[in-house]
């Protein structure tokens, strides 16, 4: 009988060491705030959220953002998704670097929902993490879920088809041109692109780019920006054939098909 007073004790002892005291009140936060992510209420998620919040999204590359982002991001799925809803298969408390619980909030789950552009219905599972300051907001925030394949499944596809018809020998330098920081990495994380995939052709001696983006306005807004404040396509001209003939853009494209 002494044994087993003594193991109940233990155990009860592990219980009440195995919480932190801000778990409870920092898991309904976390909750409301998939709540209202469903009901597409901005304001009242906001409310939850430090404005010096943290957060990292799956974008494959991506560095961590701050609050300007996190609120357009939240804007973005809002305007994408109808009946958008988060189902979660479990909520766990987080820890700190040395495992400590530290009231932190972790969840596994599917958001479901249908895209509001294509009709696509949406069924993406994931994992998602939430920090908290001392005040009990969100301070940092993180989502771990194949992007790329959510964009693929549901969202439309506005593609941007471009020719770089090269002068013969100068292959290898658009290449590096195409490839340097200037280049392609600046396009592909720009606003509202996608991302770019880049073949040449040895017969044309061209090379060409297709770019996936959020919208041809935000593709504008880009092109704009390369055109009269950047000089990444007045590198390109004495390179290309034909010199600015060289260089074909083809937008907007319409009737997408997938097989």
């Amino acid at each position: 009988m002494k044994k087993l007073i003594t193991l109940f004790s233990i155990a009860i002892l592990f219980s009440s060491c195995n919480t932190n005291p801000n778990y409870t009140k920092n898991l309904a936060t976390a909750q409301k705030l998939f709540e209202l992510h469903g009901e597409e209420d901005i304001e009242a998620q906001l409310a939850l959220v430090n404005k010096d919040v943290e957060s990292n999204t799956s974008m494959y590359g991506s560095e961590p953002a701050g609050y300007d982002q996190y609120v357009a991001m939240l804007k973005g799925y809002h305007a994408a998704f109808d009946d958008i809803k988060y189902t979660a298969e479990n909520w766990l408390p987080g820890t700190s670097e040395d495992g400590s619980l530290d009231g932190s909030v972790r969840t596994y789950g599917t958001w479901t929902g249908t895209n509001v552009s294509t009709g696509k219905e949406l069924n993406l599972k994931g994992y998602w993490y939430m920090n908290f300051d001392v005040e009990g907001k969100i301070i940092a925030q993180g989502d771990f879920f194949d992007f790329g394949g959510m964009v693929d499944a549901v969202y439309s596809k506005n593609l941007v088809i471009i020719e770089v018809e090269v002068k013969k020998g100068k292959k290898q330098e658009m290449l590096d041109l195409l490839n340097s920081e200037q280049g392609l990495p600046t396009t592909a994380a720009y606003d509202g692109c996608y991302g770019y995939e880049m073949v040449f052709n040895d017969e044309t001696n061209t090379f060409y780019l297709i770019g996936n983006w959020e919208s041809y306005e935000k593709y504008a807004v880009y092109l704009n920006w390369r055109q009269t404040e950047d000089d990444m396509i007045s590198k390109m001209i004495p390179l290309m054939r034909g010199g600015e003939k060289g260089l074909k853009v083809a937008q907007p494209n319409s009737s997408f098909y997938s097989f």
